[in-house]
Formats: structure tokens, sequence, C-alpha cells
């Protein structure tokens, strides 16, 4: 025999941290997440964290969805939304940081992606380079400029920005003044990552 409460709340609220995530991706999870929120008592709220998180949508499921969409961005550095977690670039280990950058390169465009690839391929080929300190901004800018990854030098620093913020790179500056930028993870992640992408 069932039990049922008395009464049925008139609403639901779903909440949902992240819907364009990397498990809530798949077409069956965002197949029903869209049935869901067709019911009229049944109401969806979820924040997104890729400017491009509406492609996971097609027509249909926008429809179900019935979005309503706010601007909540925060500027805060990304080490301010991920304070109260254990980062996996933070907890070490070559196989987190490998699933860490790859998580981080499938919410990036394909120039962005293109940008860090090529500063792995740069890094991994002078590694036995004992005097190297990196790739200059302005050798990075000139290189991403001649493959049309970037068009403005301001285009290259909004993304390493974001690349900072995700701690895939660190810069140093140099004995003239020049800013050095190096990927932070270790040789052997980095040609994981560059083969896995390749």
């Amino acid at each position: 025999m069932c039990w049922f409460p008395e009464e049925f709340p008139t609403q639901f609220f779903l909440l949902i941290n992240n819907i364009d995530g990397p498990r809530l991706q798949t077409e069956k999870a965002q197949m029903v997440l869209s049935l869901l929120a067709a019911l009229p008592v049944f109401h969806v709220v979820a924040s997104v964290d890729h400017v491009n998180a509406p492609l996971l949508w097609d027509q249909v499921k926008a429809d179900r969805f019935n979005w309503l969409w706010y601007d909540t961005t925060t500027y805060e550095a990304y080490e301010e939304e991920t304070s109260y977690e254990n980062s996996l670039l933070v907890q070490g280990g070559e196989s987190n940081a490998l699933t860490a950058i790859k998580h981080v390169l499938s919410g990036l465009t394909p120039n962005a992606r293109a940008i860090f690839l090529f500063l792995c391929r740069h890094q991994l080929d002078h590694q036995k380079d004992s005097s190297y300190k990196g790739l200059s901004f302005h050798g990075l800018y000139r290189a991403c400029r001649e493959q049309f990854l970037v068009n403005t030098d301001m285009t290259l620093r909004a993304q390493l920005i974001e690349f900072r913020d995700h701690k895939l790179i660190g810069s140093k500056k140099g004995q003239d003044g020049v800013e050095m930028l190096m990927a932070t993870a270790i040789p052997s992640v980095l040609k994981q990552v560059v083969d896995d992408c390749s």
C-alpha cells in the first residue's frame, strides 16, 4: 500500500548549477530535463558556465525549457567560484590534471583551444632547453595572428585571462621585463593533452 500526502505541492522548482556541465550534456539528460520543464507545475532554474550553452538545445528542447535569460556574471576570479571545493588542478596527480585540462578545453572555442595547444607544443619543443623561460606574449601573439586565431592583442589577452583563471598557464617577467608565458602542467600531461587533441 502506498501513502501519498493529502496535498501535493502546487509548484516544483529544480535548481541546477551548470546545466551545460559534462555530465548533463548528453542528449538523454537534456531531453529528460526539457520534458520535466514542460510540465505546468515544474520549473527549472539553471546556471550555465559557457556562452555557447544554448547550442545544447534544438528548437523543440528550447521551446520546452522556455527560458528567461538573466546575465548574472559576477566578474569574480575563478578562484572565488571554486573557493569551497578542491580544484582538480590543485589536487595533484597526472590523471586529475589531465581530466581538469580536458574539461576546461571542452568549454573553449576552437580558436582558444588552438592557442593553448600551440603554447603546449612550443613548451614541449623546448623542454630540454634549460634556459627556456617560456614564450613571450608578443611571440605568442605573432604566431596566433599568423594562424588566424586572433585578430588583436586584446583578444589574446582576454583569452589568457581565462587560461590564468583556470590555472592552465602562468607568467613571469623576464630580466628584460618581457612577460613570458608557460603552461602550468608537467610535460607528460602536456604531451597527453596535445596527443589527445591532435
